[in-house]
């Protein structure tokens, strides 16, 4: 799941926990516990999705959502905050440097040829039927 500008919502929420958990729909255990994170331990959509992100995609692990279903989740709340605040950093520093690399240059583009398509030309197609076949002297010209 990508970062998102506009806020998570519980169906964003619930798309995210079936297609990890490969069901098609939310068990009654996974709602109490995303009922219970947002009203005890104040979490936010986007904040569950970002554990289940993070657990699923930086730790390579999976949800057992028939025993447990997302139960981790406040217990990874840290480590993921953590890994999406470094994130945002690091996106921050490179624009940064984008940003100083494009002034500093002025208005310059540089481009890296290499990582550029070549595209090749397709050769021209004519109808052989229609070339006009004559005799010619010794300047080249037709008679």
């Amino acid at each position: 799941m990508a970062e998102q500008n506009h806020p998570v919502t519980r169906e964003d929420l619930y798309e995210l926990i079936c297609e990890v958990t490969g069901s098609t729909s939310v068990t009654p255990l996974i709602e109490r516990q995303v009922f219970k994170y947002i009203t005890e331990l104040k979490m936010t959509y986007k904040e569950i999705a970002r554990c289940i992100v993070w657990y699923v995609e930086v730790e390579g692990k999976k949800f057992d959502k028939s025993y447990y279903g997302i139960g981790v989740v406040p217990n990874i709340r840290e480590q993921a905050n953590k890994y999406f605040e470094k994130l945002k950093k690091d996106q921050e520093e490179k624009q940064r440097q984008a940003e100083e690399t494009a002034a500093s240059s002025g208005n310059n583009i540089i481009f890296n040829i290499s990582s550029l398509e070549h595209k090749r030309r397709k050769p021209k197609s004519f109808d052989i039927s229609k070339i006009e076949i004559g005799e010619t002297n010794d300047n080249g010209d037709n008679n």
